[in-house]
């Protein structure tokens, strides 16, 4: 009886130790795991004050990362992905930041529409909603600190203290930065190479904090966020098939297309210049108005048609703004602008020899435009550069709406040429 109450005793006393060591050793574990992890390693695209200036949040789409700020002690309190935010292949970067109420909840907007709910204590995913979550402003906060940029430098107005303040900023862009709703604090968000977050007061220019990270546990997605990783990798995948077969029908579509695609002889004449071309031209006939005979003329004008039943994009030497009366409607009812018919370019070609050699001409810059359907336009040709049976080459691309109101190329480009012995004989 005796033996084996001492053998309880020792039980329980193990089970107590054994319990003791595990409170003892779960903090260390829980530390263990939470090691130093950096905010940002790419370009930063929003810096926020929260409203009490006591939390910041800071967005990079470069790593996805949506990090959150202690800023008194500058310490890193928690790190997101935002990868899930993306539905297919739209452009999804967070464009906004809110807080309620308490703070205990912050509020992100979408560049795809979207918004989503965070737990500020934790960084876990709460909701995602087409629909504004965010509680309606009473009003806005009217800043007393006005930012102005120039020569690397922000250079701030309090309009309370009638005092000028400058900061060196820290980015390539000096374009992401904040103020406190105080006025006491500017943060700026700094780029590749040096993507933190600089916290400066404003009182004292001279004294800021750079946020660089913190430690803090791994990040694990929520349930919901891979839910929503899912979701958008079968988006994905039903677009990469819906592209696979629109692929396989531009290659039949073009092949026939591209024969109603040409160039012809119009008449001989002088031209402009290339390098007196401006970036920005007008496509206004005149030069292309001067006839000249082939006896005295430099230049040759050609008619580039377009016969075809859809737009192309062709390169150009300048830009041409598109005349909003001339367009193409595609059966879903979205519409491009283009070159109106019968217009004067400068069209930008390479050379190749007789025998199929590219021959080095021409800029490394340009532009393009859009040739509609059964449209044609104008463009000169030095008649040197035409000489010893050369030719001038280019490609064009048709262009088509997807389904999914966009529209972009269709099939693959294609190659024109010109040659000498097309132009009519000289007797």
């Amino acid at each position: 009886m005796i033996e084996r109450d001492r053998l309880t005793v020792i039980s329980e006393m193990k089970r107590l130790l054994l319990t003791v060591l595990c409170l003892f050793l779960a903090p260390l574990a829980t530390t263990a795991q939470a090691k130093f992890q950096p905010g940002h390693t790419h370009d930063i695209l929003q810096v926020k004050f929260s409203p009490d200036g006591s939390k910041l949040v800071s967005y990079s789409w470069g790593d996805s990362w949506l990090c959150y700020w202690d800023v008194g002690s500058g310490q890193l309190l928690w790190k997101v992905s935002t990868t899930f935010i993306q539905k297919a292949d739209e452009r999804y970067n967070l464009e906004e930041f809110s807080w309620n109420k308490d703070f205990s909840q912050l509020y992100s907007k979408s560049e795809n529409g979207t918004f989503q709910t965070w737990d500020t204590r934790t960084g876990r995913l709460v909701s995602v909603s087409e629909g504004d979550p965010r509680p309606r402003a009473s009003g806005k906060t009217e800043k007393r600190i006005s930012v102005t940029k120039e020569d690397g430098n922000f250079y701030l107005r309090d309009s309370v203290a009638n005092h000028d303040i400058t900061i060196p900023q820290i980015s390539r862009t000096g374009s992401v930065y904040d103020v406190s709703d105080d006025g006491k604090l500017f943060a700026e968000g700094g780029s590749w190479g040096n993507a933190i977050v600089r916290i400066t007061e404003i009182g004292d220019p001279k004294h800021s904090i750079d946020l660089k990270g913190g430690r803090i546990s791994p990040y694990v997605p929520t349930e919901l966020e891979t839910r929503l990783l899912e979701a958008g990798d079968q988006r994905r995948a039903k677009l990469d098939e819906a592209k696979t077969q629109r692929d396989k029908q531009a290659a039949v579509d073009t092949q026939a297309y591209k024969k109603l695609v040409y160039i012809r002889f119009d008449h001989y004449g002088d031209m402009t210049n290339p390098l007196e071309l401006r970036m920005l031209e007008s496509d206004e006939p005149k030069k292309s108005k001067e006839r000249k005979s082939a006896a005295v003329a430099t230049a040759v004008w050609l008619r580039l048609h377009n016969d075809s039943p859809l737009p192309i994009r062709i390169p150009t030497q300048s830009l041409y703004l598109p005349n909003p009366k001339c367009f193409y409607e595609f059966s879903a009812g979205n519409r491009i602008l283009g070159l109106c018919d019968d217009r004067e370019i400068a069209l930008w070609f390479g050379l190749e020899s007789q025998n199929s050699r590219p021959i080095p001409y021409g800029f490394d810059f340009g532009s393009n435009a859009v040739l509609l359907p059964k449209t044609s336009v104008l463009f000169a040709v030095p008649r040197a550069v035409m000489e010893n049976g050369n030719a001038i080459r280019f490609d064009f691309t048709f262009m088509k709406d997807d389904g999914a109101n966009k529209i972009g190329d269709y099939g693959t480009p294609k190659p024109l040429k010109f040659r000498e012995s097309e132009l009519p004989m000289i007797y």
